[in-house]
């Protein structure tokens, strides 16, 4: 999978306010119809936004997240150091729910 394809952009709104903020995201897990893993730029550390029938959704503290983004297939990625040679993302297919090693 493309790196480009794991790019997407997160709504986010803080408590008390009306409008949205938009936030510049990476996808770095997915099921399809059930959840989403993002790591939101800006933000530390990657947020879980569940599935609500027409796009992802989470309430971090009463703050709402939402993320329109479209899975083709279950998969997990992880980050790579930016000084090797290799792709900043690595991507990996999710089979049957069986965990995926890491080597």
């Amino acid at each position: 999978m493309n790196e480009s394809k794991l790019k997407t952009i997160v709504k986010y709104r803080a408590k008390g306010n009306k409008t949205f903020k938009d936030y510049d995201a990476i996808v770095t897990g997915a099921v399809k119809g059930q959840y989403i893993i993002v790591e939101i730029e800006g933000m530390i550390g990657q947020f879980s936004l569940e599935w609500d029938s027409f796009m992802y959704v989470a309430d971090l503290f009463g703050n709402t997240v939402t993320c329109d983004y479209k899975v083709t297939r279950d998969f997990t990625a992880k980050k790579v150091s930016e000084n090797s040679n290799q792709p900043t993302v690595v991507v990996k297919r999710k089979q049957s729910g069986k965990p995926i090693s890491q080597q």
